[in-house]
């Protein structure tokens, strides 16, 4: 029968990962007190929550297949973007670079992600870059559309206007 705090903790657990479309795990282990202050305040900032936990814990809460990228002791982060992954694995990068942290894995839309494919996150571009380049797309078609429009009415114009 499991203890009391283990319950608990595992409650805690699942509400964290129930109903998220994604999830990026890390091994934080590298990170110093203040480091981790500072993740997590960056990652608020992005919409994402952080929360490490026992490993055993956290393949209980994932679906089928996470336990190929979760190792068998120790602790594992786990990230929950709010919308933006890739603002959240960008982030993640960052401490990547610096030998801080490493990719364990992911979640998303369901499917467990190796370590490689959780990574390449960071290279999409957020929510915020994507609508930039929609909203340059369109805005370069209605400068054409306006350029020709002008052109169009010029012509007929000149070719309106009596020879002298």
């Amino acid at each position: 029968m499991p203890s009391h705090l283990n319950t608990l903790m595992n409650n805690e657990v699942q509400a964290f990962t129930e109903g998220s479309a994604s999830l990026i795990l890390i091994d934080s282990s590298k990170l110093k007190a203040d480091e981790t202050l500072k993740f997590r305040a960056d990652l608020r900032k992005v919409g994402a929550k952080y929360k490490v936990a026992k490993s055993a814990l956290v393949q209980r809460a994932l679906p089928a297949g996470a336990d190929t990228v979760i190792p068998f002791r120790g602790t594992v982060g786990m990230i929950k973007p709010a919308a933006d992954i890739a603002a959240a694995a960008k982030l993640i990068n960052e401490l990547v670079k610096e030998e801080k942290v490493s990719i364990k894995g992911g979640v998303l839309e369901g499917k467990v992600m190796d370590a490689k494919s959780a990574a390449k996150l960071s290279d999409m571009p957020t929510r915020e870059q994507a609508n930039v380049l929609v909203i340059r797309t369109l805005a370069a078609t209605l400068v054409r559309l306006v350029r020709i429009v002008k052109a169009k009415s010029e012509e007929g114009a000149d070719s309106a206007a009596p020879a002298v």
